[in-house]
């Protein structure tokens, strides 16, 4: 390297960090902590009011030896299956909820608000440990998280996100596949989430840790065979039947499936087959982002891929807003990050997601195609930022995937 060149570089280097000096002065971490405290009031009222997608009624019902995934496919003709409480999840998330189904829907909803606040504390504090981040660090990213609308939405919804991304990043914590693969598995209940990382772990010959990550949700299936009187082969495809049905899921925001759903809304008369050309689109851009990322894992760090193939995920299937929690790698990768451009770019894309959103929401754009496709390409330029910041981080030490 020429010595101006290096002369510059160091200078870089040993430049003030202005912008993590501002979020992490003594004044923004107190306006932080109020604003997170009021944040988790906010959430806490809403639940009390709501809890929309809290999977109660449908384990109060696998209580009973009946089947909700058959119930709601039927057409729930007596309304058993309350609010937005559409059973389209993995039959392992139901037997963890199983106790709550012996509660009152009120205390019940409560206790979970609580086990996501538990969930989320974990995520936390895993991600400052896998990026190796400093105390005022790992307290901004704390208050981030807790002042972010995908964290509110999460527990006042009564959402399983946090459940499965904490599940993910434990893996700062365990190294063996074997415990890796089966957190991975339990991760699999919100199956909209790990699938890009799957395929990456699958293009890297990661076989052993991939069949273990096949035991939890084999076994949550066996259990629920052996609770109902569902032929197997009916049962084990209906959580996958629910989610199609009557498309109860919502296209969501900044995916290449809403973006195709959206542009083909305007054809006059679209072909059959094109409904199933959202599904072929998320498909292929997730194997080709895992792909992309298999033949680089060699020149980035795990905890960068395991960033970018986390976002990736909400970019290729439909996510709500509550998903973009998972964003939470990336905004610990660029705290971790000296400053840059690539930094810039990871923080002002989570900051949109995160907390301006909403205001479109509010506004009922968010289902706008001319929202939905920036947003989409936002995601897609913070997943190369993402990239970058592995050749300018400041870690010392490297992490495998």
């Amino acid at each position: 390297m020429p010595a101006n060149a290096q002369q510059q570089t160091t200078t870089r280097a040993a430049a003030p960090d202005r912008l993590l000096g501002v979020l992490t002065s003594n004044t923004a971490l107190v306006l932080g902590t109020v604003a997170s405290l009021v944040s988790i009031a906010a959430a806490i009222r809403k639940t009390i009011l709501y809890g929309l997608d809290f999977q109660w009624s449908d384990a109060r019902l696998l209580l009973q030896h009946r089947d909700p995934w058959a119930v709601y496919l039927s057409g729930d003709v007596h309304h058993e299956i309350l609010l937005n409480q559409v059973p389209n999840f993995l039959h392992e998330l139901y037997v963890f909820l199983l106790p709550f189904g012996l509660l009152p829907f009120s205390e019940a909803k409560l206790i979970w608000a609580s086990y996501n606040l538990l969930f989320v504390a974990v995520l936390v504090r895993c991600v400052t440990q896998l990026y190796e981040l400093d105390n005022r660090q790992s307290r901004l990213l704390l208050l981030l998280v807790l002042t972010s609308t995908p964290f509110r939405v999460t527990v006042q919804n009564g959402q399983n996100d946090a459940l499965a991304l904490m599940c993910i990043s434990l893996w700062a914590l365990v190294r063996s596949e074997s415990g890796r693969g089966l957190l991975l598995g339990l991760a699999y209940e919100k199956y909209s989430i790990p699938p890009v990382l799957a395929l990456f772990l699958l293009l890297r010959k990661r076989g052993k840790l991939l069949a273990y990550s096949l035991l939890p949700p084999l076994a949550g299936f066996l259990l629920v065979d052996a609770w109902l009187p569902t032929p197997g082969r009916m049962l084990l495809f209906e959580p996958f039947r629910t989610a199609l049905h009557g498309n109860n899921v919502s296209r969501g925001i900044a995916n290449i499936m809403a973006v195709t759903e959206k542009l083909l809304e305007h054809l006059p008369h679209p072909a059959a087959w094109t409904a199933l050309l959202p599904y072929l689109l998320g498909v292929a851009l997730a194997c080709g982002i895992a792909g992309y990322f298999a033949s680089h894992a060699a020149e980035l760090d795990g905890r960068i891929l395991l960033a970018c193939l986390m976002a990736a995920s909400l970019a290729c299937f439909k996510h709500q807003i509550y998903d973009f929690l998972a964003l939470i790698f990336c905004l610990g990768a660029a705290l971790k990050a000296a400053p840059g451009r690539a930094r810039s770019v990871v923080l002002g894309v989570i900051a949109y997601f995160w907390f301006v959103e909403r205001i479109l929401h509010i506004w009922r754009w968010e289902f706008h195609l001319f929202t939905i496709l920036p947003s989409f390409l936002l995601l897609l330029w913070m997943i190369a930022a993402t990239t970058e910041l592995g050749r300018v981080s400041s870690s010392n030490r490297r992490w495998r995937l």
